[in-house]
């Protein structure tokens, strides 16, 4: 689950009214889901308390906000993130009764910055101008959010930084920065530098950052919800690092790197080639940076006349990254050193193997630009590991956890080139989520099919049941049954209060009864003609017998005839239910209407959002083809370009072989004197 810890932390986030105990409750209610991973339950469970509950508290929207954020629904968080906005600026009497540690200038400056880096991230960014205007202080926790943020949306200008710092921060130009935020805001001041040509202003920051190390910031729990990655406990439950941690340790590593290009670039621009390649010298090989080092390495090595070191260089870049266009200036480069420092001959073949190289690329991009104008579905490039492709085949549960675990790879090196455009990577993965989001419609779409179905039986089916309830008599049913327990009570009545056992009679017993009173009646008819003692006697016997026989039965049919009413009127009971139900179901037209509508209401919300999903889809593949179509001709254009400047060095190439060729033999001196001597 989570640590007690984090749920103690997380409810000392701020609010700007006193909450009550059950607006509380639900409120813990998303953070349980949020600490255990389930985002899309959270998300779910705040909107239940908003609508179910009228649970709509300041935390409640910014921790909204900070779930999309989380899972990637950046517009939906843009609008969450201004309605914060809107009613901190207006609630300013509401804010005095926050109790909580933190303000909420402190949540309203949270809301801009992230609005802010939600504007950037969809392209908007004089919007994203406004809203830093509208920030006027600034804690000093998040001053190099506020910097990097201001960076991003005024580059390559200077940021203006209007707003105050609320303490007094270090903020001079050589301090050493204490975390990656930090160490971003210096890269971009180095590089805005070095546009400048202002290399000494640019040269002690990037010394600084080759070699420094940072640690984590302690954060709270709202930047840890909007940034899953500044977490302050880097190890998990088997003691090993946690993926989020080891990706900031690559983003450390991969700062430090860009700090040592970055400072070699401006020691070739200083023409200082000895510093360069003792900077490049031990370059890390796995560095997303080892492409641009490597041929500035090279570049470098010759520079400083170590041919051969620059000739092997060289040669690796144009194996390792056949794609790249360092590689390809790369061959010009090689060509050169050869015809000036060994032969024009030899010179010359690397010109001509450059020349073969370019007209080769120049073919494959074309066929590439084809081949991908030709295709009637651009995803068909793709290419997923078996992991990946496993995770695809396994029940789609969560659609939204393959969203935001899925990537997009492919095999085509033009368009794994073409993928560094973080706009173009971002146009694909797009696809990727249409594609997961398609499926989950189609999954949708065939419930609600089935539920279609489901309907249409059960409408067949309640006609069924009316025609054959139609046939049974309820009501003479009813009267039977009902006289039935009526006599039965009757008698139990009757046996309850005159004891008497012969109501209980079966027939055989009855016929005896009968009998009894016939004789009875025969004998006092007889007793005014003759002596009936004996006969009396007799029958007085037999009529004892029975009576004994009754009264010794009586007990248990008493019981059994209070049974059998019990379990009358239990039959009775269903068969006015059934009754009921059938009067219902025979009456009532709108027992499946509700659920027909509710049904076509679904259908309709799938048809629009499967529209919306197949407008988007084609969009983005109208974008896409358009970028790569660019991308093409540009390739295509560097590619003509180095030919051509290629063409031009061969040209040069013969035309010196042919002055070599043509140039007289001068004799030597002891040629002339001999010849003189001859004379």
């Amino acid at each position: 689950m989570f640590n007690t810890a984090d749920v103690q932390a997380s409810e000392t986030v701020s609010q700007s009214a006193k909450t009550t105990d059950l607006e509380d409750k639900f409120y813990r209610q998303a953070l349980y889901f949020y600490f255990a991973g389930d985002y899309g339950s959270a998300l779910r469970q705040i909107s239940l308390n908003r609508q179910r509950q009228g649970v709509d508290s300041d935390r409640s929207q910014l921790f909204e906000a900070g779930l999309q954020v989380a899972i990637g629904l950046h517009d939906q968080a843009t609008q969450t993130l201004t309605r914060f906005e809107q009613r901190q600026a207006n609630a300013a009497t509401h804010n005095s009764k926050a109790k909580s540690a933190t303000s909420p200038q402190e949540l309203l400056l949270i809301a801009l910055l992230q609005l802010t880096e939600q504007q950037i991230d969809q392209g908007d960014v004089e919007t994203a101008k406004l809203t830093l205007g509208r920030i006027t202080t600034v804690l000093p926790a998040y001053v190099e959010q506020y910097h990097v943020l201001s960076q991003l949306a005024y580059w390559p200008d200077t940021p203006p930084l209007t707003a105050q710092v609320q303490q007094k921060a270090n903020t001079e130009e050589n301090t050493l920065p204490t975390n990656s935020s930090a160490a971003y805001i210096a890269l971009n001041q180095a590089l805005l530098h070095m546009d400048q040509q202002q290399y000494n202003a640019a040269h002690p920051i990037l010394i600084e950052l080759k070699e420094q190390q940072w640690q984590a910031p302690e954060v709270n729990f709202w930047q840890k919800l909007f940034n899953p990655f500044a977490q302050p406990d880097i190890f998990d439950a088997n003691d090993e690092l946690k993926p989020e941690v080891q990706d900031a340790l690559l983003q450390q590593q991969a700062i430090n790197d860009y700090a040592k290009l970055l400072l070699a670039q401006l020691y070739v621009a200083n023409q200082q080639y000895d510093l360069a390649y003792n900077e490049l010298s031990d370059f890390p090989q796995q560095s997303p940076y080892a492409e641009s080092a490597l041929f500035l390495f090279a570049y470098s090595a010759q520079q400083q006349q170590q041919y051969d070191m620059s000739f092997k260089l060289l040669a690796l870049l144009q194996q390792q990254y056949p794609y790249s266009n360092l590689a390809w200036q790369a061959a010009l480069l090689s060509a050169n050193q050869v015809s000036e420092q060994q032969s024009l001959a030899q010179g010359l073949t690397l010109y001509q193997q450059a020349e073969q190289l370019y007209l080769q690329k120049i073919a494959e991009i074309k066929q590439f630009g084809e081949t991908f104008n030709d295709s009637k579905n651009i995803m068909d490039f793709a290419t997923k590991a078996e992991d990946e492709q496993n995770t695809l085949l396994t029940p789609k549960s969560d659609v939204l956890a393959l969203i935001l675990t899925q990537r997009f790879n492919t095999d085509a090196p033009w368009l794994k080139k073409a993928l560094q455009d973080p706009l173009l990577t971002n146009d694909y993965q797009t696809l990727l989520s249409l594609e997961l989001l398609s499926d989950n419609v189609n999954t949708q779409q065939a419930n609600s099919q089935w539920l279609k179905d489901t309907l249409t039986l059960n409408r067949q089916r309640q006609a069924k049941v009316i025609e054959q309830q139609k046939q049974l008599a309820y009501r003479d049913m009813l009267l039977s049954l009902t006289a039935q327990k009526q006599r039965i009570a009757e008698v139990i009545a009757q046996a309850e209060v005159e004891q008497n056992a012969q109501v209980f009679a079966d027939p055989n017993q009855q016929q005896w009864l009968t009998r009894i009173d016939a004789s009875q009646t025969t004998l006092n008819t007889l007793a005014k003609q003759r002596n009936i003692d004996d006969e009396q006697q007799r029958l007085d016997r037999i009529k004892g017998v029975l009576q004994w026989q009754l009264q010794g039965s009586f007990p248990q049919r008493l019981w059994q005839h209070k049974q059998s009413l019990k379990q009358l009127t239990e039959q009775l009971e269903l068969l006015e239910l059934q009754a009921s139900r059938f009067s219902d179901l025979s009456t009532n037209k709108r027992l499946l209407s509700d659920f027909d509508v509710r049904q076509q209401q679904t259908q309709t919300d799938i048809n629009k959002m499967t529209f919306n999903i197949e407008a988007l889809n084609l969009k983005t593949s109208r974008e896409i083809r358009g970028k790569i179509s660019i991308f093409t001709q540009q390739q295509q254009y560097t590619l003509q370009q180095l030919l051509l400047t290629t063409r031009h060095q061969m040209a040069n190439v013969l035309e010196q072989m042919s002055q070599a060729d043509r140039a007289p033999i001068n004799p030597s001196p002891a040629v002339d004197t001999a010849s003189q001597g001859s004379h």
